[in-house]
């Protein structure tokens, strides 16, 4: 199977058990060879399962990492090196000067443009999968990472990436592996990304125009190990990529009856990740109580997202903007 078809049937699997059965059939499941350990050190399930008590709050990291990604890619965009003396020293004055939002406040532009806002950079929450067991897509069309620096980025545990950039808020190199323990019994976890045109990379990375990807899960305790270890798909050690111009992951245009259809749109550069068999299971659409418990925890975004629906339910509405219990608006109108 080649790289991106595997990538596609894996984006496609809805359940923890085809992704188990896709795995299974290549030969990789069995083969712990086949399997990197997540953050280059064996001992990480402490690290990773201490990050977040809710499911809830652990999806709110992934939503912080994408607004990162998109502040990042406009701070290249300008030319800038974000732990430059040049660089914003806030999060407030990076929205303010990166996109002409005044005061750095959401609240000081309308629904329309908090709407346009997100759909630009592609902030998204999509809902996926069932109702009994929902997956979650997580995207930004942000800057985005190379396969070969993967391991340094996504699949990092506690190095300091962020720890001098003042204008972004994940600091901690962690926070993005929250989700993990809430994914299913496996902890199955999709990442895919490609690099934004005009962010830098290294000289020598000849993966800087593909798509990399990787697939991250718990591998229980073997051999005498005495605890779980979580690891990532890298086989014969190295990370998976493809060359294409664009990945179908963003969800198809809603009409006033029907969802959208997941898996229909482009995006061109960025990052997307999937997480399987959540266990977070709102009792409605994701537009509502998903949308509210979402709010709670984050209650002012400095970027709107979008939040969308692709499950078989019957709404008014399947997408609403996401900005902030005080950036007060209705989202019907959005």
């Amino acid at each position: 199977m080649r790289a991106e078809e595997l990538f596609y049937s894996l984006l496609k699997a809805e359940d923890e058990t085809e992704v188990e059965t896709i795995l299974s059939d290549l030969g990789y499941l069995e083969d712990e060879s086949n399997w990197l350990p997540l953050g280059g050190f064996e001992n990480n399930f402490s690290t990773v399962g201490n990050q977040q008590s809710e499911p809830a709050g652990a999806l709110v990291d992934k939503l912080i990492n994408g607004i990162d990604a998109v502040l990042m890619s406009e701070c290249f965009s300008a030319g800038i090196w974000p732990e430059s003396a040049e660089a914003p020293q806030s999060m407030k004055e990076a929205v303010e000067r990166f996109f002409g939002v005044r005061d750095g406040r959401l609240d000081g532009i309308d629904a329309r443009e908090r709407t346009r806002l997100a759909e630009k950079y592609e902030l998204r929450l999509i809902a996926v999968g069932t109702k009994e067991s929902p997956c979650y897509l997580l995207i930004d069309k942000g800057e985005g990472q190379t396969p070969a620096t993967f391991p340094d980025t996504f699949l990092s545990l506690q190095k300091s990436n962020k720890l001098r950039i003042p204008f972004v808020q994940g600091k901690f190199n962690a926070g993005g592996t929250g989700v993990l323990q809430f994914c299913g019994t496996k902890n199955y976890q999709l990442i895919v990304s490609k690099r934004h045109p005009m962010a830098p990379r290294g000289e020598q990375d000849s993966t800087a125009d593909l798509w990399g990807f990787t697939l991250v899960r718990r591998l229980r305790p073997t051999k005498g190990k005495r605890s779980s270890v979580y690891v990532y798909l890298a086989p014969e050690g190295r990370e998976l990529s493809f060359e294409a111009e664009s990945i179908q992951v963003l969800p198809g245009n809603e009409s006033s009856s029907r969802a959208p259809t997941p898996y229909s749109l482009p995006l061109e550069y960025g990052t997307c990740v999937k997480l399987y068999n959540y266990s977070w299971r709102p009792k409605s659409t994701a537009t509502t109580e998903a949308r509210y418990e979402i709010e709670r925890y984050l209650q002012a975004p400095c970027l709107p997202f979008r939040i969308t629906e692709t499950r078989d339910y019957q709404a008014n509405y399947f997408s609403a903007t996401i900005a902030g219990v005080w950036a007060t608006v209705n989202p019907e109108d959005e």
